[in-house]
């Protein structure tokens, strides 16, 4: 080896054991941790064990949803509970004896028909899907996984599709069956398992055996789970669960008694029981040259801050997670589908049309990294203000002097501009700062001396003017509640961010049920 090859190797060796090293990320990184098991998918609203369950239990933020397979006469995986078609269908057929083509016969809508009183037209026919399709719904996305309960031995096959499809990281099994979940961790140690138990089975031996056999998560029938059961799960370093609950009061109890997850057909009730136990009153970390805009959270564990030349996201106690710069001026946000949709004016607001540049900014909700821009030059006194509702987006904005109503600009979600709605509103200064629809009705927030919160219907009638200040931001809640923004200033340091829970009130628009603690200011 020459001199000169040893000096270039030596140098090449320093360097690298100069470079940081870099951690392997968990191979579940980034899905949801909110303990909502969708039951069957969201089985309350939609028919159970289909795509359209899976998708609504998706869309919800459930962290996992649950299936059951069984497997048909030629050999396929399908999704449904039941051994044969009865219970769920328009006819009877035994799944075991029966191909997919003859079970595609079956319309499984038929008994949801019945129990909720829907029409074909509002719940059309659907089919058994296979457990193909959906997991390849599943591995679309990142924040939900799938949890499969084989109805007979099917373990086996199961696992060699999950790794025919590479969905390993998607995917968990659950059931009673001791037999069945130890064969899980036999040929898929990294799967995680959640061990069905009845109510009175012994909880030493169970925890014993889940020891074992290496399970993730004891899930135990609703009408058995005690503080004492609890305790000694979560002492073994186990996840404590509960199945299959339905009714509000219910999930309270269990979750006051420490239990970690709870499987449901109406993981929607849920979800609003874990935000209105999260959302409450808190600052923003940190203090920002100029004042805060709007905010928005996404229904769990963020809550999205924008000031005017700064978008935050922040855990549900205020502390930053994420932190961009951004141009001046952005406003009020929206989060949607894992983004952040934010009203950005980069001319003036409240004059003559023509010297606003009105946009949309949207980011990813998870990085804030900018993704795109709409123009929406409808909005022709500047963008103030966005929301989301029924499939579409609305932006509101400013206003000048005298003029005695506002606007709203519907756009679709490639931001092509549908519609321009009037609200009688009477004049507001600068028009509309902050807008949500939350409780089948229209908020909107405006300056003003007072400030101004209006309320209106779906279709834009305005049924309430109050002197609420909600300028800051204003976002519903899955429990029916408020987050209302508040922007504190201190001269020397800068502008603040807090926000604070609020309930509808037919007095004053909203009511704030909770202030932020002194030592959280």
């Amino acid at each position: 080896m020459t001199m000169m090859l040893r000096g270039i190797l030596a140098s090449v060796f320093v360097v690298l054991i100069h470079l940081p090293v870099c951690k392997a990320q968990p191979a579940t990184a980034g899905f949801l941790r909110n303990g909502v098991t969708a039951h069957r998918g969201n089985s309350g609203e939609f028919v159970e064990n289909t795509l359209s369950a899976f998708q609504s239990g998706i869309d919800l933020g459930a962290d996992w949803v649950e299936l059951d397979i069984l497997r048909t006469k030629d050999g396929k995986l399908v999704v449904l509970h039941d051994r044969t078609t009865e219970r769920v269908g328009d006819k009877n057929l035994d799944v075991a004896e029966s191909t997919y083509e003859e079970l595609r016969t079956v319309d499984i809508a038929t008994d949801f028909r019945r129990r909720t009183g829907k029409t074909r037209e509002e719940c059309p026919p659907q089919t058994i899907p296979l457990l193909d399709d959906a997991l390849g719904l599943i591995m679309k996305q990142n924040q939900t996984r799938v949890s499969i309960q084989p109805k007979m031995d099917v373990v086996a096959e199961a696992v060699a599709l999950v790794r025919k499809l590479g969905a390993e990281r998607w995917v968990g099994f659950n059931d009673g069956s001791l037999p069945y979940m130890t064969e899980v961790k036999r040929l898929a140690p990294e799967i995680p398992v959640f061990w069905d138990r009845g109510a009175n089975t012994d909880i030493d031996d169970d925890l014993r055996i889940a020891k074992q056999r290496g399970f993730e998560s004891l899930v135990l029938h609703s009408s058995g789970v005690t503080s004492e059961k609890v305790r000694k799960i979560k002492a073994a370093g186990i996840e404590a669960g509960a199945w299959t609950v339905n009714d509000q009061a219910t999930m309270e109890a269990l979750l006051d008694l420490g239990i970690d997850r709870i499987y449901t057909d109406h993981p929607r009730r849920l979800l609003a029981i874990h935000a209105g136990r999260s959302f409450r009153a808190v600052s923003c970390e940190g203090a920002y040259p100029r004042h805060l805009q709007g905010i928005a959270t996404n229904d769990r564990d963020a809550i999205y801050w924008c000031f005017t030349d700064v978008l935050l996201r922040t855990d549900i106690n205020g502390k930053v997670v994420a932190k961009v710069p951004v141009a001046n001026h952005h406003g009020d946000l929206c989060f949607q589908d894992g983004k952040l949709y934010v009203a950005v004016n980069l001319g003036a607001f409240n004059k003559a049309a023509g010297q606003a540049d009105s946009w949309v900014y949207v980011y990813d909700a998870e990085t804030l990294k900018e993704l795109a821009r709409h123009k929406t030059p409808e909005a022709v006194h500047g963008a103030g203000g966005i929301a989301f509702h029924d499939g579409k987006f609305f932006v509101v904005g400013g206003l000048p002097e005298g003029i005695k109503e506002n606007y709203v600009f519907e756009y679709d979600p490639s931001f092509t501009f549908r519609k321009r709605h009037v609200l009688d509103s009477g004049y507001t200064l600068m028009g509309i700062q902050t807008a949500t629809f939350a409780e089948g009705h229209w908020w909107f927030g405006c300056y003003g001396k007072p400030q101004v919160l209006l309320k209106a219907d779906p279709s834009f009638k305005v049924i309430g003017k109050w002197a609420f200040d909600a300028s800051l931001g204003i976002a519903g809640l899955p429990d029916g509640r408020f987050l209302v923004a508040q922007g504190p200033s201190q001269k020397g340091v800068g502008s603040m961010g807090r926000v604070v829970p609020a309930v509808p009130d037919a007095n004053q628009g909203l009511r704030i049920i909770e202030v932020v603690s002194p030592k959280l200011k």
